[in-house]
């Protein structure tokens, strides 16, 4: 599973936590927005909880539109998201398919 924390717009309340990423487990990418509880006991709103049925969202620019409107969006997170979701799909985080690029790379003998 992987987490981005986003940093919120500033128009957006302080106690607001915006996160993306991807959960390998239920195979979707996620996006959730929450107010944290005030010291008052008040409740936790949601805003967004958007990927949290299993293959609910198969591509980051999904996820990525749900959190624009709360955070700011690193010019990356598109493509780190899907490296995240190919790395997590392949249990030796990346090793496997790094190595077998190498194989198909090198001179035959």
């Amino acid at each position: 599973m992987s987490v981005h924390s986003l940093r919120r717009l500033s128009h957006v309340h302080p106690n607001v936590r915006v996160i993306v990423g991807w959960d390998a487990a239920l195979a979707t990418f996620f996006t959730q927005v929450w107010q944290l509880p005030s010291r008052d006991g008040g409740l936790i709103r949601d805003f967004v909880a958007a990927g949290i049925r299993p293959y609910e969202i198969d591509e980051p620019a999904a996820v990525i539109e749900f959190a624009r409107p709360y955070a700011h969006i690193p010019a990356d997170l598109h493509e780190q998201l899907l490296a995240e979701r190919r790395d997590e799909e392949d249990p030796t985080g990346g090793r496997l398919r790094a190595g077998l690029a190498e194989l198909e790379q090198a001179p035959a003998h």
